[in-house]
């Protein structure tokens, strides 16, 4: 997926462009825009998160915490079409834009991304994609934040979009 093409935005979300995944580091170096992704978080009735472990070879948090669901959105694509993809691609969950709430939109100075990020609530364990995930785990929010916290590699934005999804499960 290297070589995928992807939307350059403005911090509005307006379309500036294109750039090739593969250019990461010229796109950070020069701040070129913002860089489109989204998340999911799939949480059980019991309030626990499905946290997968990426594989080792992974570029971003190799053998790292991550979202039950994570991806670029694609040049042309929408972020709601980009997480239903995603989660058949990662999980091999077939979802309906319907199922999902809508968690945030996130702009991310550090990492110039624009995020948009969901929940889904279900019982179902997910299957891995083993090209994606070595593994994974039901964790309580807490208990998610205590690993990341005690040293287990995680994605950068995992721990604080944690707390917002621990904030929304409170409120809801």
């Amino acid at each position: 997926m290297d070589d995928e093409l992807l939307d350059l935005v403005d911090r509005d979300d307006r379309v500036l462009g294109t750039i090739n995944r593969k250019n990461y580091a010229t796109f950070m170096s020069k701040k070129l825009g913002y860089l489109r992704a989204v998340d999911l978080f799939i949480v059980n009735s019991a309030g626990k998160v499905f946290t997968p472990v990426r594989t080792a070879h992974k570029t971003i948090a190799p053998n790292g915490l991550d979202f039950s669901v994570g991806g670029h959105v694609s040049s042309g694509d929408d972020y709601l079409s980009t997480v239903v993809r995603e989660a058949e691609e990662e999980l091999y969950l077939h979802i309906a834009p319907k199922e999902l709430e809508f968690l945030a939109k996130i702009i991310s100075e550090e990492i110039r991304y624009i995020r948009c990020v969901y929940v889904l609530r279900t019982e179902t364990t997910p299957s891995l994609n083993t090209n994606d995930f070595v593994k994974a785990e039901w964790l309580l929010p807490d208990e998610l934040v205590a690993k990341i916290d005690s040293g287990h590699p995680a994605k950068m934005t995992l721990r604080e979009t944690v707390l917002l999804l621990k904030d929304h499960l409170k409120n809801s």
